[in-house]
C-alpha cells in the first residue's frame, strides 16, 4: 500500500535539502529586517508627532485656500475707467433708442391728427399718409358673412311633395317613384 507520503528521513539527499531550507530562511530573515527598517519613524519621531505634523500642514493649506478665495482688492484706475466707459456707452445707446422711439411716436401722432383733420374737412387723405419708407399698416376687421339673407328661416329647406291628382298620398318617397 503506497500512500505517496514521503517522510523527511527517507530522502536520499537530506544535506542538499537542508541547504535549500537554510538559504530560504536567510532570505526571509533579510526581508523581515528590511521591513523593520522601513517601519521605523522618520528621525525617531513618534506616530503621534507625525500625525500632528500632517494635521497642521492640512489645516494651513485649508486656511490659505480660504484666505485666497475671500480676498478682495480695490480696482485699478484703468479698470475703473474701462467700466465707466462701458456704462456711458450703454447709457448713450439706450438714450438714442429712446429718442428715436419718441420721435417716431410723435410723427405718427402728427400724421394721425392730420388725417383726422383732412377727413373732417373733406380734403384728400393722401396728404397725411406716411411715406413709402414708413408705411403704417392697419389691418381691417374680419366680419362674418351673412349667407342666408334671403331665407326667412335659418336651416335646410325641404322640397314640398306634390299631391297626386287621384287623391292618394303616399307617406314614403319610394312609393312616389312608382
Amino acid at each position: 500500500m503506497s500512500s505517496g507520503f514521503v517522510s523527511g528521513g527517507t530522502t536520499e539527499e537530506p544535506v542538499k535539502r537542508d541547504d535549500e531550507w537554510l538559504r530560504v530562511q536567510q532570505e526571509l530573515e533579510e526581508e523581515r529586517r528590511r521591513k523593520a527598517e522601513l517601519g521605523k519613524q522618520d528621525g525617531g519621531k513618534s506616530l503621534y508627532e507625525v500625525l500632528q505634523q500632517n494635521k497642521m500642514a492640512k489645516q494651513d493649506a485649508f486656511e490659505e485656500k480660504i484666505r485666497l478665495k475671500n480676498q478682495f482688492r480695490s480696482l485699478d484706475e484703468d479698470e475703473v475707467d474701462f467700466l465707466d466707459s462701458l456704462l456711458e456707452s450703454t447709457r448713450a445707446q439706450e438714450a438714442a433708442v429712446k429718442k428715436e422711439t419718441a420721435e417716431q411716436l410723435e410723427e405718427f401722432r402728427r400724421q394721425r391728427e392730420q388725417a383726422e383733420k383732412d377727413e373732417l374737412e373733406g380734403t384728400s387723405v393722401d396728404a397725411g399718409l406716411p411715406t413709402e419708407e414708413e408705411q403704417w399698416a392697419i389691418s381691417s376687421r374680419k366680419r362674418r358673412r351673412e349667407k342666408n339673407k334671403d331665407l326667412l328661416f335659418a336651416g335646410k329647406k325641404r322640397r314640398s311633395v306634390p299631391a297626386d291628382t287621384s287623391g292618394e298620398t303616399s307617406s314614403s318617397p319610394s312609393d312616389q317613384k312608382k
